[in-house]
């Protein structure tokens, strides 16, 4: 006999998985990049952990979202501030002793 499973019931067989915490590209993103922005990714991925081992999975992935946008809006500002005082530093070396 076969049983079918409504939608609660086959909701609660799967397992729940556990949201990536980004902890790597935070922390690059932290040391490399644009920092104040990347220690928020930071701590918002140490949330993510936190949040995932009490079983709070709704805030668990809300923290890992924010986590990843923080970092990888860190590695922009990072790399548009390197490209900036780069070009600074060419305009300076450019221009004509005095």
């Amino acid at each position: 006999m076969q049983r079918y499973y409504g939608d609660t019931d086959s909701e609660s067989n799967f397992p729940l998985m556990i949201p990536q915490d980004y902890l790597g590209l935070a922390f690059f993103s932290m040391l490399c990049c644009f920092w104040p922005l990347g220690i928020a990714a930071f701590y918002l991925s140490q949330k993510t952990n936190k949040a995932s081992a009490e079983g709070d999975f709704q805030g668990a992935t809300a923290a890992s979202r924010q986590a990843l946008w923080l970092s990888v809006l860190s590695i922009v500002f990072g790399i548009i501030t390197y490209i900036c005082a780069i070009a600074a530093l060419i305009s300076y070396l450019s221009g004509k002793p005095p």
